[in-house]
């Protein structure tokens, strides 16, 4: 299991339909467990690439995340929308599948 930076935000889950406030693995940048909310600004890796952890350019990327519904207890990937280093929103991402079944 990897440690993530999460961000807490209230989702619609995909899976079960409802509304909750969600805790989020943020594949992107420093992985110190920080906690961040939509509008934060966020933090990068000091001198590393993007693929690395390091700033993108522009400080902008749709990055991975990963979280669990509080309700139904699935699964479902998000992407992490951070404009010029600052995290503008979160939103279920439509491809990437679920690890655990429905």
């Amino acid at each position: 299991m990897g440690t993530y930076n999460t961000l807490r935000a209230s989702l619609v889950c995909t899976r079960c339909k409802g509304t909750a406030d969600m805790v989020i693995d943020v594949y992107a940048g420093l992985r110190d467990l920080k906690e961040y909310r939509v509008g934060d600004r966020y933090d990068w890796v000091p001198r590393k690439s993007p693929k690395n952890g390091g700033r993108p350019p522009n400080g902008s990327v749709d990055a991975e995340g990963y979280t669990e519904c509080p309700a139904c207890h699935k699964d479902f990937y998000v992407t992490v929308q951070i404009r010029r280093d600052v995290i503008e929103g979160v939103e279920p991402d439509p491809i990437k599948k679920p690890h655990l079944p429905n």
